[in-house]
């Protein structure tokens, strides 16, 4: 059975219903379009067969997008009413039990992931995107693979090559780990706020 994805009506209904307003800071942004969240997950080359690590889920958009392929899903969400919210939202929307585990801290403090997840895909704010990727990188040598949205400035540093304008110390502590590419851009009309 197919899981249906959130709309821009849900997700307002859903943020209203818990008295979140997205607060700058923690970041929060959620994404309100149901293609953009497919285009991430299609980035991820996720497939039913993978166990995946999400920082961040929020409201859920990209992690039912994520669950609709019939992956698992290990989420790490920081706001602890998000984190509660988050497998009753999964159930509302045909995911079947036991493909969501959510972890409700702070994903700089996480040191371990059940199941041993190797794709990453996130949605992270611009003032922790990099400690937050970097600590992850580092602690769990499994992360094969994933797909990262944060802001363009942020994608571009971590991408840059040797040489480039904005080659700096994230761009170096990123390729000690893999390659890096840009996979594309969103608009902003995707996000609420």
């Amino acid at each position: 059975m197919p899981v249906s994805l959130l709309g821009a009506a849900e997700i307002r209904r859903l943020a209203a219903d818990l008295d979140v307003t997205p607060t700058k800071k923690l970041g929060q942004n959620f994404v309100v379009d149901a293609n953009t969240v497919r285009k991430i997950v299609q980035a991820a080359r996720v497939t039913a067969s993978d166990r995946v690590v999400e920082i961040g889920p929020g409201l859920g958009s990209l992690t039912l997008a994520i669950l609709e392929t019939g992956a698992s899903v290990v989420a790490v969400e920081i706001d602890h009413r998000l984190a509660e919210r988050l497998p009753v939202t999964a159930a509302a929307h045909d995911v079947p039990e036991g493909r969501l585990t959510v972890i409700d801290a702070d994903a700089l403090r996480v040191d371990a992931l059940p199941g041993e997840p190797e794709v990453l895909v996130a949605n992270l704010p611009y003032n922790v995107s990099v400690p937050v990727l970097l600590h992850f990188l580092e602690t769990f040598p499994y992360l094969r693979r994933g797909v990262v949205m944060v802001q363009a400035e942020v994608g571009e540093r971590l991408a840059a090559p040797p040489g480039s304008k904005v080659y700096g110390a994230p761009s170096v502590k990123a390729a000690w780990y893999g390659s890096w590419r840009l996979a594309g851009t969103v608009s902003r009309q995707v996000f609420w706020p």
